[in-house]
């Protein structure tokens, strides 16, 4: 906000206050009559030693941008400075939001509660602090199965939905375990946890015990990593439970939501049982992590938002899944708009309900940062309609295996952060090849690392009769269980040493649009993004090899890539490299096409949609239920601006019209020329700048 404007609207709010009135009904437009089926929910930090300002820049929220629901932060990350609050601090943010909730009782103003932090509420408190597996105590975080903590938190937070009716109760992220810095980085490993693990496994660990165990990969060591990741769920569930039964004797009807922490699946993959146990009898809501902190980066999009797609498609359909579309810190020093209308359109094309929204900064001029507000505004009823549009669709593509609990067939360090790599290796790759994805029913099955570890046999081999591309440390871990037969793969062993410096395509023949057979492999010579792992393979003699590394003489050095038909039906192809490789080796045109044609091959059917010849496009489809039409959601991760660009679809939606969503939520024509199995489609693609098409009768 200008100056001379926050001037002007703090002086309106000044005259209305300081005559005791409540600001005038109806002055401004309805939030609900400007964005639709979308009504964020936006964080604000309000400063009660400046009502007045704060009370007018709610209002010019809501009346230049459409934005109606807030929630007070409180009691803020003041509690390291000050200490573990008192009971006093609860009743005095209960006063706050009753004061902020009567000063815009008629302004269609929503105020609620976030009660940020959560666990990591400060020193000095007479209850169990989370304990590291190292044996290091947290300074600030409470245990939340500390039964005299669990009384005391739960009490305070009842005190101000008791106070002040709040429409909404929302948890900080630290509401976790396993990440609550510096000390703790696995926990709780407290004595009244282990107490509780002695209880579940009757047989006491102490944590010396189960740091030994920890480090290791044995029978003991994942039967013991998923029990303990169920009791660090079951304690923080347990919580919640406790302050829905408070909350419940004094205004039921009061939501409550989770936002989500990054070491979700690491604590037990806690989302569901920890958002229902929050929920009780109202209608469960979670914010979903997916963004970028501090970072404008666009080609980090597809991994930043996968986690989201994954929880959305698993949780049941009647959470409310609110994107957390974060800021942080708020400013376009660290995010652009354009970072984050990227964010938003890419988890609204997912099928979000809605967004946590943090458009301001916590200080005394919340909107002294523009750029968001702005975008937000000029988006609204773009996203309303592609909201919309996607409400009877389902995401489609092929399917990146994603497995919560992963990492308990990783060993832990012993320090620093834990393994906490689910196995979605594969999500960059995709995302900027150009390939759709999705994370449920893909007709192909991507999977990587070493996360078939965790599978039973039967898991196995159900996944190997269908359609599977695998990363080389993904055929090392099956051919060492003893999969090899129905993988094509005669051996697999670890790379030691790369003698090669080119990945050569074996017949050229086999595919189409490739000129050449050339492609870089720098793992030799590692600089910059040029190195990565690699895997030995020996496929079986009926196995057919896509491509060889080389050396520089063109002579094949050992098979880089193969496809095949096992016993069973299933196809499966293999790549030497690791997915999470991003170098040149995995990032080229002539890779793009083999990756797309490879995929035809073991779907024995087309992509969806396939972005041709371009780089770094990012393409999301959903196709209609009804199957009349499919929503392409594409977004450039790359500088350079395309004037043009060109689909391969699948038969289906061949021949069909083009339309293109425009910024007043309307479709219009747009120019295009129907190709052989495609179109080209006279539209320009900026850096982060989503369009949004509908093939369609």
């Amino acid at each position: 906000m200008k100056r001379k404007d926050f001037i002007k609207i703090s002086a309106l709010g000044s005259a209305y206050l300081a005559s005791g009135s409540v600001f005038a009904q109806g002055e401004y437009t309805s939030g609900r009559e400007l964005t639709g089926g979308i009504d964020p929910i936006v964080p604000f930090n309000f400063f009660m030693n400046r009502k007045e300002e704060m009370l007018s820049q709610m209002i010019e929220i809501k009346k230049r941008f459409g934005l109606r629901r807030f929630l007070l932060t409180d009691p803020m990350e003041h509690v390291r400075l000050f200490g573990y609050p008192a009971s006093q601090v609860y009743r005095q943010i209960g006063e706050k939001v009753l004061y902020v909730k009567q000063q815009l009782s008629s302004y269609d103003i929503e105020v609620g509660w976030w009660c940020a932090p959560s666990l990591r509420s400060g020193s000095g408190a007479p209850f169990q602090y989370i304990t590291d597996l190292s044996g290091k105590i947290s300074s600030i975080s409470l245990c939340p199965i500390d039964p005299k903590y669990m009384e005391d938190f739960s009490e305070n937070v009842a005190t101000v939905v008791k106070m002040s009716n709040p429409f909404m109760v929302q948890f900080e992220d630290d509401y976790e375990l396993s990440h609550q810095p510096p000390e703790v980085q696995f926990g709780c490993f407290c004595p009244l946890h282990l107490a509780e693990f002695a209880k579940r496994q009757n047989k006491y660990y102490s944590r010396e015990e189960l740091f030994e165990i920890f480090q290791q990969v044995t029978p003991e060591s994942i039967k013991l990593r998923q029990a303990w990741a169920e009791l660090s769920r079951d304690s923080l569930s347990n919580l919640a439970s406790l302050i829905r039964k408070k909350i419940d004797e004094i205004a039921p009807e009061t939501r409550i939501m989770l936002c989500q922490s990054g070491m979700t699946d690491f604590d037990g993959d806690f989302t569901e049982a920890v958002t229902q146990a929050f929920a009780g009898n109202t209608r469960p809501s979670v914010r979903l992590y997916g963004t970028s902190y501090g970072s404008d980066h666009a080609q980090s999009l597809p991994d930043n938002v996968f986690h989201a797609l994954y929880s959305k498609q698993h949780l049941p359909d009647s959470f409310e899944c609110f994107h957390e579309s974060d800021t942080y810190p708020h400013n376009r020093f660290f995010m652009s708009a354009a970072k984050m209308k990227s964010l938003i359109t890419a988890t609204i094309s997912y099928g979000f309900d809605d967004l946590l929204f943090y458009p301001t900064q916590y200080l005394d001029n919340p909107t002294e940062e523009e750029g968001y507000l702005k975008m937000y505004h000029s988006e609204t009823k773009r996203l309303n309609a592609l909201k919309r549009a996607v409400s009877n669709c389902d995401v489609t593509g092929v399917e990146v295996v994603h497995k919560p609990f992963a990492h308990i067939v990783n060993p832990y360090a012993g320090s620093g952060r834990p393994h906490t790599d689910s196995g979605a290796r594969w999500v960059s790759v995709l995302g900027r090849l150009g390939i759709p994805y999705t994370s449920k029913n893909g007709n192909v099955r991507f999977i990587s690392g070493n996360m078939t570890d965790m599978m039973d046999d039967e898991e196995i081999e159900r996944l190997l009769t269908g359609n599977v591309m695998m990363d080389g440390e993904a055929a090392y871990s099956l051919y060492e269980k003893g999969w090899g037969k129905l993988i094509g793969a005669e051996r697999v062993s670890t790379g030691k040493e790369a003698n090669f410096c080119y990945e050569g395509i074996r017949d050229t023949s086999d595919f189409l649009n490739i000129e050449g057979d050339l492609m870089y492999n720098n793992i030799h010579a590692p600089a910059g993004t040029e190195s990565g792992l690699f895997f030995v393979l020996k496929p079986a003699k009926n196995a057919e090899i896509i491509t060889d590394f080389l050396d520089g003489e063109e002579k094949k050095v050992m098979p880089a890539m193969y496809r095949f038909q096992n016993s069973q039906g299933g196809r499966i192809a293999v790549t030497a490299l690791n997915a999470n490789n991003r170098s040149s080796g995995m990032f080229n045109y002539k890779k793009k096409e083999l990756m797309c044609q490879t995929i035809e091959w073991l779907a024995n059917e087309s992509l969806p949609v396939f972005v041709k010849d371009l780089p770094n496009v990012f393409c999301i489809v959903n196709k209609s239920r009804s199957a009349n039409y499919a929503i392409v959601t594409l977004t450039n991760l790359s500088s350079d601006t395309f004037n043009s660009f060109s689909l391969k679809v699948a038969p289906e939606w061949e021949g069909k019209n083009v339309e293109c969503l425009n910024e007043e939520g309307t479709w219009e024509k747009t120019k295009y020329e129907k190709l052989k199995s495609g179109y080209r489609i006279n539209l320009q693609l900026d850096i982060m700048k989503p369009a949004i098409l509908k093939i369609c009768d």
